[in-house]
């Protein structure tokens, strides 16, 4: 795909935020309607797009390899960019403020934006979309371990029963043995999951300029922490990862697409996750908000150029 067309694929999913934006201001929604439309997003739309992700295509044994592929290293990847982004920020003084950028450096939108992204990115390669939802198991156990730990700094804020006891990842282990073994869904089941799931993309992205509408703008733009952030996770970790996956690729038997979709994963903006745990446990919110907001504008920017890379791979 050509730059001209990422660009403007990306730019129509950050232009659905919109909308959120200019009802907030014209008061025409009430202050607290992101963390109502969040808990939808939760805990309806991502887990049915999770599962019409699974339902909808067919399984091969052969994708097992590379399932354990995507496993395997979005753990990896995501501790090491995790670590990368420590480096960034060590002369930080204000703790919680560091915490927030360090967890908005790795903590990447491959849930309620990548799953969408990917759909348009690679509309003819169902692969892809799978290999997204794959990942999702993962980075939604690091998310509520690593993640957690990430913002707070303080081990016990981690319960490890959430690795498993979150919505999403409920759904995927409902859909996967329908998937593994190709049980064909009536149409009429699958239509009202489709709708919900169809609903991610654009809810989070109208939670997206309901927050915009509320922060001040001034804390967006004057601040060196929120530029870091999105050069480490809009640059550092797509390139990082990517050089990884080559190196590692001249030994082991991982395929292109593998490489190409953990690559495309981890150029996603930051996730609304390191903003909501800030928020849940006392964290630097202001930081984590302009971070995650100023990530999801300039991918518009960034996703495109990375993705000509993609045709040397």
């Amino acid at each position: 795909m050509d730059f001209l067309n990422t660009f403007i694929n990306v730019l129509m999913v950050v232009v659905l935020a919109v909308p959120g934006y200019f009802l907030r201001k014209a008061k025409l929604l009430p202050e607290n309607t992101a963390g109502i439309f969040a808990v939808l997003l939760l805990y309806i739309s991502q887990p049915f797009l999770m599962m019409s992700s699974l339902l909808d295509k067919e399984f091969e044994p052969s994708m097992l390899l590379d399932f354990a592929w995507i496993l395997l290293f979005a753990v990896l990847l995501q501790l090491l960019v995790y670590f990368a982004a420590k480096l960034f920020f060590v002369r930080e003084k204000d703790m919680a403020a560091k915490r927030a950028c360090e967890a908005c450096s790795y903590l990447g939108n491959v849930g309620f934006m990548g799953i969408p992204v990917m759909q348009m990115l690679f509309p003819d390669n169902p692969e892809m979309i799978l290999y997204t939802v794959v990942y999702n198991i993962a980075f939604n156990a690091m998310t509520w371990t690593l993640g957690v730990f990430a913002v707070t700094g303080e081990r016990k804020f981690v319960k490890p029963l959430k690795v498993i006891l979150n919505p999403p990842t409920i759904a995927v282990i409902i859909a996967l043995p329908l998937f593994f073994c190709n049980v064909t869904v009536p149409e009429q089941v699958m239509t009202p999951i489709r709708y919900l799931g169809d609903m991610t993309l654009p809810l989070s992205m109208i939670i997206l300029g309901l927050r915009l509408a509320d922060m001040r703008l001034i804390s967006l733009v004057n601040d060196w922490k929120v530029y870091m952030v999105a050069f480490v996770k809009l640059i550092v970790s797509p390139l990082l990862c990517l050089g990884v996956l080559i190196l590692c690729g001249l030994f082991l038997p991982i395929g292109r697409t593998v490489v190409i979709a953990l690559y495309i994963i981890a150029a996603m903006p930051t996730a609304s996750s390191a903003l909501n745990f800030a928020e849940m446990y006392g964290g630097a919110k202001e930081t984590a908000a302009a971070a995650t907001l100023m990530n999801t504008i300039l991918c518009i920017a960034t996703i495109p150029i990375l993705m000509l890379l993609t045709q040397f791979v």
